[in-house]
């Protein structure tokens, strides 16, 4: 055991700066930063994600998107938010438990015009450590017909146990169609990318669709952004259906339930601010961290935490 930090003064440093930038950033662009309470009374229903409880029944917040779209519905303003958020049973090379997100959402804003301000931020933050970044958008469907030759619409779990069987890619049980692709697209597919170009992934499988809106093509309507062969953010066009979005959760709890978790308490304030009236919008979660990773150029997020 060891009393000293893991960053280094250079990482702290980069950090602070990254910090200041984003604040000037969105201050030029007519974006108030916000607050919301670490401590919740609900967790996320997510069956891929798992909360932290404290002592007095609360749950430390795994994202700060539910509250800040209750002020989204209120005050239907731009907002953005830079916190601490946790999450339990994440730990590897780019996963902490407690780790730095940014959030923001722009009203009346589509998901593609939000791409190009994350990639605007994306340059703005890291311009002068690389060189002048290109960017790229490619469907969900695209970018694994480019790199993995699978066409997600017509194959089946055959084609894709073939595939990662070709890639020399170990499984150590089925998986489903879901998992698959998941898989794929870390282990296969994001290796084959330009580290030094900003990749949007847009439109993905409505089994994927979280929080995001569908449209008329039977895709969900969000974006992964992928920059120095990591996965830094995630954005949708916000589902503003309440009931639809009361289906999910349950659909969701049911997936719990099928694998052994528990069910997770709906949070029922979140649906009343829905049925109030989200603004159209669109939002995106960012992963700081990463992007320290990538900026520094160092292989385990340890090396850009001051006590992992």
């Amino acid at each position: 055991m060891s009393w000293e930090p893991q960053a280094t003064l250079d990482a702290l440093s980069t950090r602070a700066e990254v910090n200041a930038k984003i604040r000037a950033f969105f201050q030029s662009h007519n974006v108030i930063e916000v607050e919301t309470p670490i401590l919740n009374q609900y967790a996320v229903t997510d069956l891929h994600i798992d909360s932290i409880a404290t002592d007095n029944y609360k749950i430390l917040h795994t994202s700060p998107e539910y509250a800040m779209k209750r002020l989204l519905a209120f005050h239907k303003c731009d907002i953005y938010q830079l916190c601490k958020v946790f999450r339990a049973n994440e730990k590897s090379s780019y996963h902490n438990d407690e780790f730095t997100m940014l959030e923001w959402y722009r009203v009346a804003w589509s998901y593609k015009d939000l791409m190009k301000e994350v990639a605007e931020l994306v340059t703005t933050l890291v311009g002068n450590n690389l060189e002048p970044l290109d960017v790229t958008y490619i469907s969900y469907q695209q970018i694994f017909k480019k790199y993995a030759g699978i066409d997600i619409q017509t194959s089946n779990q055959a084609d894709y146990l073939q595939v990662c069987g070709d890639h020399s890619l170990k499984l150590n049980s089925a998986l489903t169609t879901h998992q698959y692709q998941n898989l794929i697209l870390d282990q296969i597919i994001v290796p084959k990318l330009e580290k030094r170009r900003i990749t949007f992934v847009y439109d993905f499988p409505v089994e994927q669709a979280a929080l995001a809106k569908l449209n008329d093509q039977g895709c969900a309507e969000r974006f992964e952004l992928y920059f120095g062969g990591v996965e830094l953010a995630n954005g949708f066009q916000e589902l503003t259906d309440a009931q639809e979005q009361l289906s999910r959760f349950e659909e969701d709890n049911r997936q719990r339930l099928l694998v052994g978790k528990k069910a997770i308490e709906i949070d029922i304030e979140f649906l009343l601010a829905l049925k109030s009236g989200l603004p159209e919008s669109a939002g995106v979660a960012f992963g700081i961290d990463r992007l320290l990773m990538v900026m520094l150029d160092v292989g385990d997020i340890k090396s850009v935490l001051s006590f992992p």
